[in-house]
């Protein structure tokens, strides 16, 4: 099978008689009605019948119809996002920011600014500092990281930038200290206190700072205690252990409780740095980086009262081809995607050229015809042969799945001959974002894809993985709750629409069910439902260690599985419980939907397909998916 069988059985599918499929492709009726018999006979099915009218589907061409779009489709996406790769304007970057970033919004303006210029590269934000970013970089977990730059002579394979400068010239105690009161305070004041201060391993320049100051003022602290995250540190600051030092120009990222003092006799500058690898050449990558710098640069403008100059200008480039440019899959073959899979798996095109039983001079011209196809160079010579660019692995991850795609077609169309639906499983939440996601969906499918039926399951989001895995369920709607590495392997992870924690769900008969918003601090008292951190442990963390950083300690008596069960309890008056920014106009029934004031955790929908997905009924519902999620942003 090849694109030009699908292109041609498209055409006369559109077309409904071959005469008119011939006119729109350029080519004679014969040669048209060879390649689809051609197709038929390989897929070993009718797929289209023949009346006096013109032509009509068989349910097995319904079913391959699905498949060849998708297929055409996925082929123009692919070399569009290759070529978008090597340009810098596609592609998927993982950045790895600390809680300054985080907490001061820096990171959700530099996330807003690459999804408005270049709605093409997908941004993933995981959260670390010091070690844990520096390990993350190293690993390829993450691409870029935002904090503090590594010491070169521990990692040299690392490069950094300092952009910014945040100056240590302030402490922070409790707001129950003997110091609290005071608006100024000298080093030798917090003599007879322990100092809350990062592990010398965590932060090695920090540490060589101060005992540089300390060694200049003649201070001599009584008592040190090393932490090694910002829990700790805060944690202890605020229960009145100590004291900690911080920059004055960041009062409104300290935790209630805690009180930041000006210092009159220290001032350390600390470098905030853009840290990736040395040997980056992703385009991407790039690219990010130029959004966080001019992000970095307005930030330390806007602080100092002065006006940034953005030397980012202009429209951002477009993912779309020109209308009279021949899409790349009426250009090119199977062949072409196997081939170049082929050499970029094996490294050399004398062994990939061995393998296909091919010499490598005709190798060779396939793989240059589809470069001259998508525009750009796929491959680069190396010592020991060839590696994919960029915008070759970008490719060849693409081409791959294309190819098991269309190993799937004949299995889909054989069962369609047999009368057997075409039937998916999918798994979603109930929330109203994910029902109006699912409506959408139900609605555009029976109006597009009569064939399909889908089989809706409510499951909580931490089981839709394991539901996926064992083939319970063909795709998932989830939250993008955080899961292990274990969890999600063997699935794809995508987000569909982007949302907001950032909301109190309260009974609508509590006295807070009127109110425009709240505080964190008028919720200290109502007892919090929430599930048990064995639940879902990587969000249980990563909210009450938002929580812990705010100061807030929620009232946590009783625990629940299921939204369901947690919202109930909530119209029953029994607590309150977190909510999202989509359910302000739709709360549960009995509730009300309050925003917090502190509270803006970015949340959304994901959706969730098993890594190795082959069926093209499926997978064109993911694309539907996308499309349908995209306007609900």
């Amino acid at each position: 099978m090849e694109l030009r069988h699908l292109r041609y059985f498209v055409a006369v599918a559109e077309e409904a008689t071959f005469v008119a499929a011939a006119r729109r492709l350029g080519v004679a009726q014969p040669a048209l009605t060879r390649q689809i018999h051609a197709l038929e006979r390989e897929l070993d099915v009718d797929l289209l019948e023949r009346t006096s009218k013109g032509t009509t589907l068989t349910p097995a061409g319904e079913v391959a119809l699905t498949s060849a779009r998708h297929v055409l489709r996925q082929v123009d996406a692919v070399i569009e996002r290759a070529r978008g790769s090597s340009r810098g304007i596609a592609g998927r970057c993982v950045l790895c920011a600390g809680d300054r970033s985080l907490a001061s919004g820096l990171v959700g303006r530099i996330v807003e600014s690459v999804r408005t210029s270049y709605p093409a590269i997908d941004l993933d934000v995981i959260e670390g500092a010091l070690l844990r970013q520096f390990q993350a970089l190293r690993v390829a977990e993450a691409d870029i990281g935002m904090g503090a730059p590594p010491a070169q002579d521990a990692y040299p394979d690392l490069a950094s930038e300092t952009v910014d400068v945040d100056v240590l010239d302030a402490v922070v105690v409790a707001s129950s200290h003997r110091l609290a009161r005071r608006k100024r305070v000298a080093l030798r004041d917090l003599a007879a206190d322990t100092l809350f201060i990062w592990s010398e391993e965590s932060d090695p320049e920090l540490r060589r700072r101060l005992r540089e100051e300390f060694a200049r003022l003649g201070f001599h602290p009584t008592a040190i205690r090393e932490v090694d995250n910002l829990f700790s540190l805060t944690t202890g600051v605020a229960a009145g252990r100590g004291w900690t030092f911080v920059h004055s120009d960041q009062r409104g990222l300290v935790p209630p409780g805690i009180v930041v003092i000006r210092m009159t006799d220290v001032r350390i500058p600390l470098p905030h740095a853009i840290v990736w690898r040395a040997d980056e050449r992703r385009p991407v990558v790039r690219t990010v980086i130029d959004i966080v710098r001019e992000e970095m640069r307005a930030e330390r403008a806007a602080r100092e009262g002065r006006a940034a100059t953005c030397r980012l200008n202009g429209a951002a480039p477009s993912m779309t081809a020109p209308k009279d440019r021949v899409p790349p899959s009426a250009a090119l073959e199977l062949r072409h995607l196997r081939y170049f899979c082929a050499v970029a798996d094996a490294g050399s095109f004398g062994r990939a050229a061995e393998q296909l039983g091919l010499t490598q001079p005709a190798l060779s011209r396939q793989v240059a015809d589809l470069e001259r196809v998508a525009a750009t160079p796929l491959l680069e010579r190396t010592a020991r042969g060839v590696a994919a660019t960029p915008a070759g692995e970008s490719l060849a991850r693409g081409a791959q799945r294309i190819l098991d795609e269309v190993e799937a077609v004949a299995q889909e169309t054989q069962r369609a001959r047999r009368g057997v639906i075409a039937r998916g499983v999918l798994a979603t939440i109930p929330t109203p974002l994910a029902r109006r996601v699912v409506t959408s969906l139900v609605h555009e499918c029976a109006r597009e894809q009569p064939e399909l039926e889908f089989v809706f399951e409510e499951v909580p989001t931490p089981e839709q993985p394991e539901a996926l895995r064992s083939g319970r369920v063909d795709l998932g709607i989830c939250h993008p709750s955080p899961l292990t590495t274990v969890d999600e392997r063997g699935i794809e992870r995508a987000r569909l629409t982007h949302d907001l924690m950032n909301c109190a769900l309260v009974s609508a008969q509590d006295a807070l069910a009127h109110r425009r918003s709240l505080s964190l601090r008028e919720l200290a008292e109502v007892p919090f439902i929430f599930p048990d951190r064995s639940f879902q442990p990587a969000l249980y963390d990563m909210l009450f260690g938002e929580f812990a950083r705010l100061g807030f300690a929620p009232r946590l008596e009783a625990t629940y599985d299921g939204l369901r069960t947690i919202w109930q309890s909530v119209a029953l008056g029994h607590g309150w419980a977190m909510g999202f920014s989509s359910q302000c106009d739709d709360p549960p029934s009995g509730t009300a939907s309050v925003p917090i004031d502190e509270l803006s955790i970015p949340w959304g929908l994901d959706v969730l397909v098993r890594a190795d997905e082959s069926r093209s009924v499926i997978l064109d519902v993911v694309d539907r998916l996308h499309r349908i999620g995209s306007t609900l942003r």
